[in-house]
C-alpha cells in the first residue's frame, strides 16, 4: 500500500535480473535524515518509498507471488527480484489490517530442485498479497546515483548518492555476499553505512535444505535502532513462519496448500508492551491461470487483493484495505505495462494519491546502466514529487 511502503535486449535483461538476485539492488535503510524513505520525502509518508528500483524481466509463476515453485504458470504474479522496499516486517500498511511483513520486499527464492518430488508448496505466507501489491509504483523524489561494482569473487561492493529538495541528500556505501555456486544463494549478506555512523546488514543462513533464517539490524547513534529475527520453514504441502522484531512482538505464520489452487493460512501476533494489539488473522488465496485473489481478516481489519492479466504485457490490480480499530478503508487501483525495452507502473487511491513509475535499462558494454523516473500527485494537499534515478552495474 502507500503508506507503510522492468529492459532493452535479452541479454541485457538477463544479466541485470541476475544482478538483482544477487542482492546487489537490495539496501536496508538505517534511521538517517539522509535516507531518501525519509517521511518528509514524499506527500505519501511512506516508509516503503525508496530510491529507484532497476527494470525487471516477469518470471515464471511462482504460485501466486509466492516464493516457492508451482506446477503451473499464473502470468498475474510478480517478478522474483522484488527487492526494493524498506519496511520492516512488522509494517501493516495505513490501516493496520493485513499480514505482518506482508508489505517487505525481501523474497527468499525456493528452488524447485529442493523440494521433494510431488510437492505443493504454497509459498509463504508474508507474500500472499504481492501478486497485486508488486504492481504499485514505488515512488521516490529527487535524484539519486548508484554505482556497483561486481568482483571475481562472490562480494560486491556499490556506492549510492542521493539529492533531494525537501531532504538532506546522502551518501552510503554497500557491500553485499552471496554464493553463486549454490541454485539458492544461500548465505547471502548485505550490509549499508552512512558516513554519519548509520549501519544496517541482513544476512540469510540455510540451516538445512528446507529452511532459512534470516537477521536484519539496524544500528544508529550507537545503538541498535531495530533488529529483526525471521525463521522460515517449507514443507510439502505447507510452510511456517517465526518473526521476532525487537522486544516488541513476534509473530507466527502458517500456510497450507489445500488443492493447486486454494491456500488457507492463519497469523497470530502477540505482544508484550500493549497487549491490547495482539492479534489474530485467517488468510486465504485462489490461484487462476490468468489471475490472483488473496484476503486476509482478523480482528484488526481486512485485506483484500485482486490481479488479473489482461494482456501479456499489461497486468491490472485492486486492493481494498479495512481497519477496525481506526475506521478506516483505503482503496487502491494499479496497473503494470511491460515491454521488452521498459516497464511502466502506476496507481491511484481513494485517498488522492496518484503515482507512477518508468523504469528502462540503458545497455552498455562495461557498465550495464539503467534509469528510472517518478511521478507522485497528492490531490487533497495539492503537493507533487518528481523522482530520477540512474544505477550503473560495472561487469
Amino acid at each position: 500500500m502507500n503508506t507503510t511502503c522492468t529492459s532493452s535486449n535479452s541479454s541485457i535483461s538477463v544479466l541485470i535480473s541476475n544482478l538483482l538476485k544477487l542482492g546487489l539492488f537490495e539496501t536496508i535503510y538505517a534511521k538517517s535524515n539522509s535516507d531518501p524513505c525519509s517521511k518528509a520525502n514524499s506527500p505519501r509518508k511512506d516508509p516503503c518509498a525508496s530510491s529507484p528500483p532497476p527494470p525487471s524481466t516477469p518470471s515464471v509463476d511462482r504460485c501466486a507471488s509466492g516464493d516457492a515453485p508451482s506446477p503451473r504458470k499464473c502470468s498475474c504474479n510478480m517478478p522474483e527480484n522484488n527487492k526494493n522496499n524498506k519496511c520492516t516486517v512488522g509494517d501493516r500498511g495505513k490501516t493496520g489490517a493485513g499480514v505482518t511483513g506482508s508489505r517487505t520486499g525481501r523474497v527468499v527464492e525456493k528452488d524447485p530442485d529442493v523440494l521433494p518430488a510431488g510437492a505443493t508448496n504454497p509459498g509463504l505466507l508474508r507474500y500472499i498479497h504481492n501478486a497485486a501489491r508488486y504492481r504499485l509504483p514505488q515512488c521516490f523524489e529527487g535524484g539519486c546515483v548508484s554505482v556497483k561494482q561486481k568482483s571475481k569473487n562472490n562480494w560486491v561492493l556499490g556506492h549510492s548518492l542521493s539529492f533531494s529538495s525537501v531532504s538532506p541528500g546522502g551518501y552510503k556505501v554497500l557491500l553485499s555476499y552471496v554464493d553463486k555456486k549454490k541454485p539458492v544463494g544461500i548465505p547471502y549478506f548485505v550490509m549499508e553505512a552512512a558516513p554519519g555512523g548509520q549501519m544496517s546488514c541482513e544476512m540469510r543462513v540455510g540451516p538445512s535444505q528446507s529452511t532459512r533464517a534470516t537477521i536484519v539490524a539496524q544500528i544508529a547513534d550507537a545503538e541498535f535502532y531495530s533488529f529483526e529475527s525471521i525463521f522460515d520453514a517449507y514443507f510439502n504441502s505447507f510452510t511456517a513462519s517465526i518473526i521476532a522484531v525487537n522486544r516488541e512482538f513476534i509473530a507466527v505464520h502458517y500456510l497450507q496448500a489445500i488443492t493447486e489452487q486454494i491456500s488457507l493460512g492463519a497469523e497470530v501476533v502477540a505482544r508484550g508492551h500493549v497487549a491490547e494489539l495482539s492479534s489474530a488473522s485467517a488468510a486465504s488465496r485462489w490461484v487462476g491461470e490468468d489471475q490472483s485473489v488473496s484476503a486476509t481478516l482478523g480482528n484488526r481489519g481486512l485485506d483484500l487483493c485482486y490481479a488479473r492479466v489482461i494482456k501479456p504485457y499489461l497486468t491490472v490490480a485492486a486492493m481494498l484495505e479495512v481497519g477496525f480499530a481506526i475506521r478506516r478503508a483505503v482503496a487502491t487501483l494499479a496497473y503494470e505495462w511491460h515491454t521488452d525495452e521498459w516497464t511502466v507502473r502506476g496507481s491511484a487511491d481513494s485517498d488522492g494519491l496518484v503515482g507512477a513509475t518508468l523504469q528502462r535499462a540503458l545497455g552498455g558494454k562495461k557498465a550495464q546502466l539503467a534509469c528510472a523516473i517518478s511521478a507522485l500527485l497528492n490531490h487533497p494537499n495539492d503537493k507533487f514529487r518528481l523522482g530520477f534515478g540512474i544505477t550503473a552495474a560495472i561487469i
